[in-house]
Parts: C-alpha cells; sequence; structure tokens
C-alpha cells in the first residue's frame, strides 16, 4: 500500500489541473477517485509517521472579532476520542469518549463540548480524511483566487460524534498534495438548513514537520461561497495559531473526569 500511494502521489504532484472547469473533472484512471486522492494527501501529510504517536498536546489561541474564544492547551487522542482542553484561567473541559465534562463545576464553559471536539479535529484534519463512518464523494478540480486545486467532500455516519450533519470540504493542492483550506459547515447549536447557509473555509498556514507528521501552525477562518469556489470579505473573520506541539503516552495523561466536575450539554 506504501509504495502504491507514493506512485499516486508521484502522478497527481505531476499532473497539472490548470484546464479543469470546477464543475467538470476529467482525471486519469490513477488518480480519479476521492479515495486514492485522499491516500495521497495523507501521504504528503506523512500519515505514516501519525500512527506511530498516541496522544498530541499543542497550546491553541483561536482570535474571532478581535476577542479571544479558545486559548489553552489541548490534549487528544491521535487515534481516539478521548480528549482535554486546559484553559488559561485554570478551567478545563473534558471528554470522556461520551459525553463533555467541565471543572470546577462551577466555572462558565460556552461552547466547551464544541471547543474540546472542534480543534482536535481541525489539527488532525489530514489523518482523519479517511476512517469508519467516514464518507468521500464529489472530486472535482477547483479554482481558488487563481490557484488550482483537487477537491473533496467529507461526510459522516450518523453516529459519528455529536454533530454528523457537518460537512467538510478539502482543497487539495494539486503540487504538494497538502490540504491549502478546508470549508465546512457547524451545526452545533442550529439546525441543517441554517447551517448550510453559513459555510466558513479555514486556510491552512504555515505548514511544519512535526516530528514527523505535516501540521499547519496558523490558521485564517472566511466566510466562504460554495457556489463560486471564494472567500467572502476583505479581511478573515478570524485567525488561529497552534504551537508547542508534543506527543505523550497515555501514561503521562489523565483524561479521567474529576469529582468536581459538571456536565456539558450538546447546545
Amino acid at each position: 500500500m506504501i509504495q502504491r500511494t507514493r506512485t499516486l502521489f508521484t502522478l497527481i504532484a505531476g499532473f497539472s489541473i490548470a484546464a479543469f472547469i470546477p464543475a467538470a473533472l476529467a482525471l486519469p484512471p490513477e488518480v480519479s477517485t476521492p479515495e486514492l486522492v485522499a491516500e495521497a494527501t495523507q501521504e504528503a501529510h506523512n500519515l505514516k509517521a501519525w500512527w506511530g504517536k498516541e496522544v498530541v498536546s499543542a497550546d491553541v489561541e483561536v482570535v474571532f472579532g478581535g476577542q479571544k474564544k479558545v486559548d489553552g492547551t489541548f490534549i487528544f487522542e491521535a487515534h481516539g476520542p478521548l480528549a482535554r482542553y486546559d484553559r488559561e484561567d485554570g478551567v478545563s473541559v473534558i471528554y470522556d469518549g461520551k459525553t463533555a465534562w467541565v471543572t470546577p463545576a462551577s466555572a462558565e464553559a460556552p461552547m466547551g463540548r464544541f471547543h474540546v471536539l472542534t480543534w482536535p479535529w481541525f489539527i488532525m484534519a489530514p489523518f482523519k480524511m479517511k476512517g469508519e463512518g467516514i464518507q468521500l464523494s464529489g472530486l472535482q478540480g477547483a479554482q481558488v483566487d487563481g490557484e488550482h486545486y483537487l477537491s473533496l467532500l467529507q461526510t459522516f455516519g450518523s453516529d459519528m460524534g455529536d454533530t454528523p450533519d457537518d460537512w467538510y470540504r478539502f482543497y487539495i493542492n494539486n503540487k504538494t498534495m497538502r490540504i491549502d483550506a478546508m470549508s465546512y459547515i457547524v451545526t452545533y447549536g442550529k439546525d441543517l438548513e441554517t447551517a448550510n447557509k453559513q459555510p466558513s473555509i479555514i486556510k491552512y498556514l504555515d505548514y511544519t514537520d512535526v516530528g514527523g507528521p505535516v501540521i499547519a501552525s496558523s490558521y485564517e477562518f472566511w466566510y466562504w461561497d460554495p457556489d463560486t469556489d471564494s472567500y467572502v470579505g476583505d479581511a478573515p473573520k478570524g485567525t488561529g495559531s497552534v504551537r508547542n506541539i508534543r506527543y505523550r503516552s497515555h501514561a503521562e495523561i489523565d483524561f479521567s473526569v474529576p469529582s468536581n466536575a459538571r456536565e456539558l450539554p450538546l447546545n
């Protein structure tokens, strides 16, 4: 499989889609399925190295409208559901695989359940392209700001997480095969119809080889027009940074829920 994927990556990286009309896809058979493109993309991000990791920790800051919405350390399983978000103010949000908790119980945690699940997923997006309960479809060419991309839609089974109606569309650089951007909707706290009217996109910037896996260290968030594959507005609505990425063992991390904790509702 590794050798086949390497061959595919070479084929894709050397294949220009400059002549693509976004709605009309005409790829050679070797790279004509979403699964094959995902395999090549994951190799470009060094999935092989990622499989050797157990637990990941990273300092994350996200700013929207000039206000910090996220500020703290995320610690999460590389291949499982457990996660925690230790905020700078001493409050922690813990996801035990089924539900989320905040400790101390008296602490405010607006959108805490959303944060503890969403940001690890955004960090791991290249390594979570494929898997149980994940469907890939809609492979096509796309042109964004004069750049040509391979574009791929990711959807989920009904039993996948808190918000299985969410979708993501990857914009894959056809030269590097890395994910340059990912459009998405957020159904947390809203119905699907409303969410589909408010799509956004995250631009992945400043990729770094972090102990093998290739991970973005900066983000820009924009409103997004999926009909024209274009950013909306003159400036991003938000920015993010990922720093001090470290790999830990399960033995080092406590994902247990303390007695002084309060369960966080989905909405």
